[in-house]
């Protein structure tokens, strides 16, 4: 009796250590995210976070962006109820840009001509910044966390060091007030992804809404830097298809998926379908193995206030030296140690990770697993 009860013992004690093992091995995650909803990218990829075996969701950080903070800050909360998530902290961050106003905007349309496409909250109809509506099935009966996000960030990066991955899938004004008022988070954080920008060096909402914060965020010395760029989510789309193989699937969310995106009918002007931009920068930290082809490149943000303020900035590496037709190069041929600084990246930026090519069918078997988790 005496051995069996050495033997359960060092059982359960194995047991609490690998129990324990296996905690350790999760990635902590904050999610900075201007969660749109019911429907989309935001909300969906939310979801994922909330109910991946692979990830500790730390906390979830709105901002304005798709929308505007106060209704995104009612979608984060009405997430973590239907991922029955709600011991998920939520805590409200910036409502404007940290410069860029919606009247700049229109007078710079004015100016160099109107963007009919999507301006987020800026659109000219977008509902009053104050305004809220209710989920399908009422209000979130889970409340916020007092506090602001710039100050959970800081908060939570401090109490993990080297651990936390910050997950910024919107525009970048919470980060950027966070290391403006701790900049000694930096180091601190084991990762950043961001999903914004263009791999082509164009506009993309996230950035374009609020650059000088996106600016801020990229030059910081972040020990990793992965960015989703626009063009890696266009990519991936949401379908009737995919989500069907998610209520195929079974578990907690298929009733969920079944009535928001089989059974519901968009409004007039809208769809139920899109690129899955914010979902594939979640899979990426789960499996880095879904991107098939990243590059290296130093990215900024054009903040002139001008006709590209908001655009991609890149600067890639050179592969060589250039090489130029003959008769335009001079008597001398080309001094290569002259052309040494030009293979140098401008000081004030960093290497980034940018996903540029996507396994679609490996992401979407792992977005039906988590969704159906």
């Amino acid at each position: 009796m005496k051995r069996l009860l050495i033997l359960a013992s060092v059982a359960m004690w194995l047991i609490t250590i690998a129990s324990a093992s296996a905690q350790q091995k999760k990635i902590k995650v904050i999610a900075d995210q201007d969660s749109a909803g019911p429907q989309g990218t935001n909300f969906l990829s939310l979801l994922m976070l909330l109910r991946a075996p692979q990830i500790d969701l730390l906390g979830i950080t709105t901002v304005s962006g798709d929308q505007w903070v106060e209704p995104a800050t009612v979608f984060a909360l009405w997430a973590t109820e239907q991922a029955g998530r709600t011991d998920v902290p939520v805590i409200k961050g910036a409502e404007q840009p940290l410069i860029n106003t919606q009247r700049e905007q229109e007078l710079r349309e004015a100016l160099y001509g109107s963007f009919v496409g999507w301006h987020g909250s800026f659109n000219p109809d977008a509902p009053e910044p104050s305004r809220t509506w209710a989920p399908p099935g009422g209000y979130p009966k889970v409340k916020t966390r007092p506090g602001r996000a710039a100050d959970f960030i800081i908060d939570t990066i401090r109490a993990n060091p080297g651990e936390v991955v910050l997950y910024a899938a919107g525009p970048l004004t919470n980060i950027a007030l966070a290391v403006r008022m701790d900049p000694g988070i930096v180091p601190l954080t084991k990762a950043i992804y961001i999903m914004g920008g263009s791999s082509e060096g164009g506009p993309e909402l996230n950035w374009w809404w609020d650059p000088e914060a996106a600016s801020i965020v990229l030059r910081e010395p972040w020990k990793e830097i992965v960015v989703s760029p626009f063009e890696a989510g266009a990519q991936v789309w949401s379908s009737a298809k995919l989500m069907q193989r998610v209520v195929d699937a079974g578990g907690p969310l298929a009733n969920h998926v079944r009535q928001l995106y089989l059974e519901a009918r968009p409004l007039p002007g809208t769809s139920i379908w899109s690129m899955m931009w914010d979902e594939l920068t979640v899979a990426s930290i789960i499996d880095p193995l879904i991107i098939k082809k990243s590059e290296t490149m130093y990215l900024d943000v054009d903040i002139s206030h001008g006709p590209k303020y908001g655009h991609t900035v890149i600067w890639k590496p050179p592969v060589d030296f250039p090489a130029f037709f003959l008769p335009y190069s001079g008597p001398d041929g080309v001094d290569r140690e002259k052309w040494k600084g030009h293979l140098v990246p401008p000081a004030h930026l960093h290497a980034a990770s940018v996903q540029m090519e996507v396994d679609v069918p490996k992401f979407e078997n792992i977005f039906v697993d988590l969704m159906s988790h």
